[in-house]
């Protein structure tokens, strides 16, 4: 399997750069690809055109990827921890603004279902990926990112941007 890696590392590396922009994107994918095939190996399931294999595996990799951040709506995330950095810096009256915001923030995450709740803050909190969440809770990552939409679709809608838009 070494022999594999060092083969295509530096191709699959540059094909992946052709398919993502961010460079720990690339990191995954060329470290899942890799994953992806060791398992194949390991239940003798590799084909003899190893190449085209290894491609084929980065390519759906790479769907895979862009399914996932569609379904997370990636680019629309911004870090609560963003949010954060800002209190720290405004004045008291902004403070008291998002005191309260936290407020009625944790006070809806507890109108959702333990379950969503749990999940939601596993993501937020912890940061921890939807594949991490689905092992340690022993669910599809396609479940993680149902309950994710859930949670976040029951904020929206109940807290509309006042989490994010001081328009006072």
């Amino acid at each position: 399997m070494e022999e594999v890696i060092l083969l295509y590392e530096h191709e699959l590396r540059r094909f992946l750069t052709k398919h993502l922009r961010n460079s720990a994107d690339i990191d995954d994918c060329l470290q899942e690809t890799f994953l992806k095939i060791w398992t194949s190996a390991q239940r003798h399931e590799l084909r003899d055109d190893i190449r085209g294999y290894v491609f084929t595996v980065a390519l759906n990799v790479i769907r895979d990827k862009r399914r996932r951040d569609q379904a997370r709506r990636r680019d629309l995330h911004t870090e609560m921890s963003d949010s954060i950095e800002s209190v720290r810096t405004v004045g008291v009256e902004d403070q008291l603004y998002w005191t309260e915001a936290l407020r009625l923030m944790e006070s809806e995450l507890q109108a959702l279902r333990p379950s969503t709740r749990n999940i939601f803050l596993k993501y937020h909190l912890e940061h921890k990926t939807y594949a991490d969440i689905a092992n340690e809770l022993g669910i599809s990552v396609r479940t993680v990112e149902r309950e994710i939409a859930r949670a976040m679709q029951h904020m929206t809608a109940v807290l509309g941007n006042s989490l994010f838009v001081n328009d006072r």
